[in-house]
């Protein structure tokens, strides 16, 4: 499958078989998000890749998160998937990948973003399933989780993406061509 076909054909998968993904999978998944570009002046990768594994324990996972959104709701804002009992954080997928952003570089969470977005296009050309979930973000970022799950010092969770095998790929809904605007140049005064 070439790079526009896995582009157009990509669904969020939301539910999973109940097999695992083998190591060496991920990895040639993760080794395709770090192709993503990135500009470090330091020379050193932006992010670390972090992975959790087991259904049992994302789920476990997922409603701490639920939790912790329900008693931590953003001034003027309701999350309502926090209090619906069948929302799954992690809709039972074997692994989650977290690209974490290096803290101190306000580049960082950009460049996690590219990683995110190369690694869910190699998954769907490899026919994994994917989903980018966002819900779990500030439950992760939340004291003390970090540590406890092992995320390195001096990063913090920016991109959240569960992998698996597809239990079932919803119908796709094709985007309509962009409208664009073609910025004229301006003759110099």
């Amino acid at each position: 499958m070439d790079a526009l076909e896995a582009i157009h054909a990509r669904r969020s998968i939301r539910a999973y078989k109940d097999l695992p993904l083998r190591r060496e999978l991920i990895e040639e998944l993760l080794w395709a998000a770090v192709q993503a570009p990135t500009p470090p002046v330091s020379g050193q990768a932006p992010w670390k890749l972090c992975v959790l594994e087991g259904a049992e324990r994302l789920a476990g996972y997922g409603q701490r998160a639920k939790e912790y959104a329900r008693t931590h709701q953003p001034a003027g804002q309701h999350w309502e998937w926090s209090e619906r009992p069948e929302f799954e954080v992690f809709w039972g997928a074997p692994a989650l990948v977290l690209i974490c952003a290096q803290m101190g570089n306000p580049e960082t969470p950009y460049d996690c973003c590219r990683a995110g977005q190369n690694l869910l296009v190699a998954a769907q050309a490899l026919d994994v399933g994917s989903c980018w979930v966002g819900a779990p973000i500030p439950w992760l970022r939340s004291p003390g989780v970090g540590q406890e799950l092992g995320i390195p010092d001096g990063y913090e969770p920016e991109v959240a993406i569960v992998l698996g095998h597809p239990a079932q790929v919803p119908p796709g809904q094709p985007r309509p061509r962009p409208e664009i605007t073609w910025l004229a140049p301006r003759s110099l005064p």
